[in-house]
C-alpha cells in the first residue's frame, strides 16, 4: 500500500505520522497523480492545527499538504487534455503529501518539459494566491505597489508577477533577504518598527497597491501610504473587507487558469523559484514548523519519488 502524511486529530506537528493507506481511484473529472514532490506552505500547518475549521473533530484520517507535482498515473471518466504519462503539477486540496493523490483535472497544468518537477511542485498555493491577489488590486504596468513579506512563499511569487507586468515594488523583509528582494527585482526596505516611514521614503509617491502577506492588522498604516482608491490587499487579516480591503481566500473561481499563468511565467523565467530546503517525507513535521515560522526564503519542498 502507498505511504500519505497523515493527521487523525488536529494538534500541533506532533499529531503527523506516515502511514499506509489505501490507493486512491479516481472518479470522473478527476485524475490519479503519482507523486514526485510536495511543497509545504504555512496554511499546511493551519489546517493540520484546526485553526481553519468549525471545531468539529476529524471523522477521517485527513492527508496532510496541497501542493503536488508528478505523472498522471490513471484518468477518471469525462477528462480530456491529459493523458497516463504526463507531467503535471498543481492543487489537491484533499490532501498532497502522498504517494498517489487524486485530484480535480482542473486543479492540474501540465509541466514543460524545461521546469523540473521539484520546482512545478510550489506553484500551487502560493502561485494561484498571488496572480488571484494582483488580479483583484487590478496591478498593471506603470504601477507602484507595496509587498509587505516580499521574500515569503506567496511574496516571491507576487513580486515577480508584478514585475513581470511592468509594475514596480518596493518589498519588505529582513536584512537578510534584502539582496535575495534586489535579486528579483525589487527595491528591499527592513520590516519592522518604522516601516512605513521607510516605504514612503523609498516611494517617494503614494503606493498605486499596498499587500499585507504575513502579519495582518496593518490596514491603517497601509491605507496611509497609498493613494485614497488605492486596493488594500491581505492574506490573513479578515478584518481588511470591513474597512474597506480586499481578504483573498480559499480556491476562488478562476484558479485552474491562475496555474497556467503560473507555470508559463516559471517556464519563460520571468519568475524563479528558490527553494530554500528539500526534506524527505518522513520529516514532515519538520518541514511544517519551519514553514510556520513565516521567516523561510523561497519554498520548503517534500521528496516523494525524486526518480520521477
Amino acid at each position: 500500500m502507498p505511504k500519505a502524511a497523515i493527521y487523525q486529530e488536529y494538534g500541533d506537528s506532533s499529531v503527523l505520522q506516515i502511514a499506509e493507506v489505501p490507493t486512491p481511484t479516481p472518479e470522473p473529472g478527476t485524475v490519479r497523480v503519482r507523486v514526485a514532490y510536495s511543497s509545504v506552505n504555512p496554511v499546511d500547518s493551519k489546517m493540520r492545527s484546526g485553526l481553519l475549521g468549525d471545531g468539529t473533530p476529524l471523522s477521517a484520517p485527513a492527508i496532510a499538504g496541497m501542493d503536488v507535482a508528478g505523472v498522471v498515473d490513471a484518468i477518471g471518466e469525462g477528462v480530456t487534455g491529459f493523458a497516463v504519462g504526463d507531467r503535471v503539477a498543481g492543487l489537491s486540496p484533499a490532501g498532497a503529501a502522498a504517494e498517489f493523490v487524486v485530484t480535480y483535472a482542473a486543479a492540474l497544468v501540465k509541466v514543460p518539459a524545461s521546469v523540473s518537477l521539484e520546482t512545478a511542485a510550489t506553484i500551487g498555493v502560493g502561485g494561484t494566491t498571488a496572480v488571484r491577489a494582483l488580479g483583484l488590486a487590478n496591478v498593471a504596468s506603470g504601477h507602484l505597489i507595496l509587498v509587505d513579506g516580499a521574500s515569503g512563499g506567496v511574496g516571491t511569487f507576487l513580486t515577480q508577477l508584478a514585475i513581470a507586468r511592468g509594475a514596480t515594488v518596493i518589498g519588505t523583509a529582513s536584512a537578510r533577504n534584502h539582496e535575495h528582494l534586489a535579486d528579483l527585482g525589487a527595491r528591499p526596505i527592513s520590516y519592522g518598527p518604522g516601516w512605513e516611514a521607510r516605504a514612503a521614503e523609498a516611494a517617494s509617491r503614494p503606493f498605486d497597491a499596498a499587500f499585507d502577506l504575513v502579519t495582518g492588522n496593518k490596514y491603517a498604516q497601509l491605507r496611509g501610504i497609498s493613494t485614497a482608491t488605492a486596493p488594500v490587499v491581505t492574506l490573513v487579516d479578515p478584518t481588511f473587507p470591513g474597512l474597506g480591503g480586499i481578504l483573498v481566500t480559499g480556491l476562488e473561481p478562476g484558479f485552474d487558469h491562475a496555474l497556467q499563468d503560473v507555470i508559463d511565467a516559471v517556464a519563460s523565467g520571468k519568475v524563479r523559484i528558490p527553494i530554500a530546503q528539500t526534506f524527505p517525507l518522513a520529516e514532515i513535521a519538520a518541514a511544517q514548523d519551519l514553514s510556520a515560522q513565516g521567516h523561510v526564503r523561497g519554498k520548503l519542498v517534500l521528496s516523494i519519488a525524486p526518480q520521477l
